[in-house]
């Protein structure tokens, strides 16, 4: 099992974001929810089974926080955190544990920030586009003011 995939990056202000997160994003923002988004690109394959086959999850504790594998609902979820320090494990499970990733990292959260998690996992290919090799990684804490409007930018 690897310890840390190819790429964990931070999401640029530039980066496009789904539009499904952007809008769970602002709903977070007016209600003043302080927590964690997460959304996993995930494509169903054509055959049943393919060891391309995985589960993206984010624990906290050995708990699992949010789940998401073919079956379950393609919108993003939000999960709510109180603030303070958190350390996450982000872990794509397969049906070979050869092939399995994961990393942790430790976020601080004041009230009203939101971390975003986006995974994009080694999938099968689908005729309208190819895989990535390596699981792919996009995190981001996005930090509200009071009021209303974005306080900064991407965590480094």
């Amino acid at each position: 099992m690897k310890k840390q995939p190819l790429e964990v990056a931070c999401l640029g202000d530039d980066e496009k974001v789904p539009r499904r997160v952007r809008s769970a994003l602002r709903r977070a923002n007016r209600r003043g929810r302080t927590g964690l988004l997460f959304h996993a690109d995930m494509r169903s394959s054509s055959r049943s089974f393919t060891f391309k086959w995985a589960i993206v999850l984010i624990e906290r504790g050995g708990v699992d926080l949010c789940r998401k594998d073919g079956t379950t609902l393609r919108g993003p979820k939000f999960v709510d955190l109180s603030p303070g320090a958190h350390t996450l494990t982000f872990r794509v499970m397969r049906a070979r544990r050869s092939r399995e990733t994961l990393f942790e990292k430790e976020i601080f959260l004041r009230k009203g920030d939101v971390f975003m998690a986006l995974c994009e996992p080694i999938q099968p290919n689908v005729f309208y586009r190819k895989s990535p090799e390596e699981d792919i990684w996009r995190l981001r804490k996005i930090e509200f003011w009071p009021g209303g409007g974005a306080r900064g930018g991407a965590e480094r």
